[in-house]
């Protein structure tokens, strides 16, 4: 997924129904919510960047990383955590539910922001329900391209670091350190400075992903 640039203010669109939210600071890899919480609320992200992900003992899987404009609700049997210092608008279900009454036009933005958030799960859990780990580390890889970027070599700095990209493909980071040398070996990428990656053959990568 392509990780947008962070914001600090709601989008104009959204002011109504955020004006009744609280604001809150979520300091970088502190929790935000967690499955036993017992209140449902609801948040918007306005900076910064959170991961959603399920934990079962030792295993860790990502199901989705919410970028600055996305809503999101905590009822869920997921753990919500700060990947960097964030601010967020926070309210419970009860209100947020009043509000869109009360602002019926803002209906069709809260369902494509929650249709977005949405569709970036599915695709998390199609990866690892259909794709091996080489698979789906070239297909995030992709997502992180701007469609112009068209010619070879493209730079990309990863947006989490590897222990988290690790998890949000659903591998170890061992693992995922051996599948980037191997990479490496075949001529698809290139290791540059920490936390970037030079794309060298897009085309062997899509092959990778198996698109």
């Amino acid at each position: 997924m392509h990780i947008p640039p962070s914001t600090e203010h709601p989008s104009p669109e959204l002011e109504p129904l955020l004006s009744g939210f609280r604001e809150r600071t979520v300091p970088a890899n502190s929790m935000l919510s967690y499955p036993q919480d017992a209140d449902n609320r609801v948040f918007y992200i306005a900076s910064g960047r959170l991961r959603v992900f399920l934990s079962y003992g030792e295993k860790v899987f990502t199901l989705a990383l919410l970028n600055p404009g996305d809503i999101y609700c905590t009822h869920t049997r997921a753990y919500v955590e700060a990947i960097e210092e964030s601010q967020v608008y926070v309210c419970d279900l009860q209100t947020f539910t009043h509000r869109v009454q009360q602002h019926p036009q803002l209906m069709s933005v809260v369902t494509r922001v929650l249709s977005t958030t949405l569709s970036g799960c599915i695709d998390t859990i199609e990866n690892l329900a259909f794709r091996d780990v080489r698979s789906r580390f070239a297909c995030f890889l992709l997502s992180q391209l701007q469609e112009d970027e068209l010619t070879d070599p493209v730079l990309i700095r990863l947006p989490l670091s590897i222990e988290l990209l690790a998890q949000s493909i659903g591998t170890s980071r061992q693992t995922l350190s051996t599948l980037i040398s191997d990479m490496q070996k075949s001529g698809i990428l290139e290791r540059k400075a920490k936390g970037e990656l030079l794309i060298l053959d897009k085309e062997n990568l899509k092959k990778s992903a198996n698109l």
